[in-house]
């Protein structure tokens, strides 16, 4: 699973209409290099595989006073299932990276708090099931077999479970008690596209 992919796709999504350079500088603002290793030049390569893959459409161009003129893209019905399927995916599955976890983070509230709600619990179940796996080996009868340094891989593992669980379920607590703002309630929510009529991002 690609956290570029996702992202580039949710940018043109949110957007309604987006040329690659703009979707560059949005994501590079979002620091996007730091916490999903994302390069510019990957950004770019994402917009021709989706358009490839009919995720993407091109919707005319954009004049550039700055050089040649600039395509324009928009996401299609097919991109719309899988900015979804990808969003889902990143906010239910315990075993992908963490860039792509962060990128499900991020477009969260493009889907019902419901649906949200439903995804994170199932996250955390595997979760916690990796906590209890890991917890497992630092048994005395496991650890009595083991080089004594290979105490501290143990250890480890268990410490980033801890970490990874409860910040699952204090997530949880704020989607189930209220926070921000989701794709099926009043308000703006981030992520979403511009209402018909409304003026686009510039």
């Amino acid at each position: 699973m690609s956290a570029t992919r996702l992202l580039v796709l949710g940018v043109v999504r949110s957007w309604g209409r987006a040329h690659g350079y703009q979707v560059r500088r949005e994501l590079l603002s979002w620091g996007v290099e730091q916490w999903a290793s994302v390069k510019p030049g990957s950004i770019y390569h994402a917009l021709r595989q989706l358009l490839k893959t009919g995720a993407l459409r091109t919707a005319g161009v954009e004049e550039s006073g700055e050089g040649p003129e600039r395509t324009m893209f928009e996401i299609t019905e097919d991109g719309e299932v899988e900015f979804r399927r990808l969003v889902s995916r990143a906010l239910s599955d315990a075993g992908v990276k963490p860039e792509f976890f962060g990128a499900g983070l991020v477009f969260m509230t493009c889907l019902p708090r419901g649906q949200v709600v439903l995804l994170l619990d199932r996250r955390l179940n595997e979760l916690e099931g990796e906590l209890r796996s890991s917890r497992s080996l630092l048994a005395p009868e496991v650890l009595g077999h083991k080089p004594a340094h290979v105490a501290e891989l143990f250890h480890w593992w268990a410490g980033s479970a801890e970490a990874s669980v409860r910040f699952n379920r204090e997530l949880l607590e704020r989607v189930r008690s209220g926070a921000y703002t989701m794709a099926d309630e009043p308000g703006e929510a981030f992520g979403e596209p511009p209402a018909a009529g409304a003026e686009q991002h510039t």
